[in-house]
């Protein structure tokens, strides 16, 4: 007889081998639509993906090596694979891939030219924003009815937001540290 969805095994997880149900934190109101908010940035991000006619990964690489340099510290090959979350070898697949397509060069360091740095070229760029555009004004739009007070309250709450995913990844990367020796 087959298990129905969500009657679990007696131990308190769920069929599917995950977590106790307990362990799981249900959250609020706020909670869940930010949970909804990110399951359709992933939807969203896939699309546009699709869209490009270019693997997830290759579009990232461009978000990275576009957001890097707008902050004024360029990023090269390496630092683009840890960003990624891929090996250096995969890291430079994409790279070799995006550059042979023309939408990213590599280029000396401007401090220390035996490194290479990443850019996006404009053809690069026009392709990926050509597609993230009406997405990004559909998203700016979104606070266009908020007032002063709401604006405020939904800032102070994704500073929250960012402060708490800064500190999971710092915690990753300790224990990373950690069982590397």
């Amino acid at each position: 007889m087959a298990q129905q969805h969500g009657s679990g095994t007696g131990r308190g997880s769920d069929p599917g081998g995950g977590p106790p149900a307990a362990a799981v934190p249900g959250g609020d109101t706020l909670s869940q639509a930010l949970r909804e908010v990110l399951t359709l940035t992933q939807l969203s991000r896939a699309a546009l993906a699709e869209r490009l006619g270019m693997p997830l990964t290759n579009v990232e690489a461009v978000e990275h090596v576009v957001m890097a340099k707008r902050a004024g510290d360029p990023i090269g090959p390496v630092e683009l694979s840890r960003r990624l979350g891929v090996t250096s070898a995969a890291g430079t697949q994409s790279v070799n891939r995006l550059v042979a397509e023309g939408h990213m060069v590599r280029e000396p360091h401007p401090r220390d030219g035996r490194r290479q740095v990443l850019d996006v070229t404009a053809g690069g760029y026009q392709h990926v924003m050509g597609e993230l555009a009406p997405l990004l004004g559909l998203l700016f739009g979104a606070a266009d009815g908020l007032g002063e007070e709401d604006r405020a309250g939904a800032l102070r709450y994704l500073e929250a937001v960012a402060s708490a995913c800064r500190a999971y990844l710092a915690r990753a990367d300790a224990a990373g540290r950690d069982r590397r020796g």
